[in-house]
């Protein structure tokens, strides 16, 4: 294993922003007329906003359209202090470019990828991105990796791809790149992978070898 190119995850994994979304959602569910708590939500939020909607606020007549606009608002309360870098990314993102290698985002995220990666400074250790705004097909589709890997003429054997959740795995696998589970409150013990880590100083020590 000699890994070069390093695919990322944004949210769960280069950013701990389950908990402004956790909170998020629960103020927009509460628009619709739900009572869920922040613990109920938390790991459900996990898998998908769009489970979210469809578990508590689907039932009660709430388009999803309404509930992602609520959501949205309700998350832009809060500053930039509650979507934080997780300890050891950026220097983990820097050990990459050391060894020679590079780093590339694949996110459903939006346009406030690059307002989070400006706020922390760490938008000049990545060569692309793909965000929501590309149209490409969701996670776990291939499509957005195999554009990145062709787009950059990246040998899939020294790709990874790097997430919180099986469909970032899964996207990875179906692009035919390994894929490394960063889970650190171990959500998917089960998951079939062999690159498991709970923290960013091993994932640095274990997948950015020179």
């Amino acid at each position: 294993m000699s890994y070069r190119h390093f695919f990322w995850d944004f949210d769960g994994t280069l950013y701990n922003t389950y908990g402004r979304i956790t909170r998020a959602s629960v103020k927009a569910l509460e628009d619709a007329g739900a009572a869920a708590s922040f613990d109920e939500v938390y790991p459900v939020v996990k898998r998908s906003l769009f489970t979210v909607w469809r578990t508590w606020a689907e039932p009660l007549g709430m388009p999803y359209e309404e509930f992602h606009a609520a959501y949205h608002a309700h998350s832009e309360e809060e500053g930039p202090e509650s979507i934080r870098p997780y300890p050891g990314a950026r220097e983990a993102l820097e050990a990459a470019l050391r060894i020679g290698g590079s780093n590339y985002i694949y996110t459903h995220r939006g346009e406030s990828l690059m307002r989070w990666l400006r706020y922390d400074g760490l938008d000049g250790l990545f060569s692309d991105f793909v965000t929501s705004l590309d149209g490409f097909p969701t996670k776990p589709a291939p499509d957005a990796l195999n554009y990145l890997v062709s787009k950059h003429g990246l040998p899939l054997s020294q790709c990874v791809m790097i997430g919180d959740r099986d469909i970032d795995l899964n996207a990875g696998k179906n692009a035919g790149m390994d894929g490394a589970l960063f889970d650190p409150e171990n959500y998917y013990p089960d998951y079939p992978t062999p690159w498991r880590f709970r923290d960013f100083e091993s994932l640095k020590n274990t997948l950015m070898k020179p």
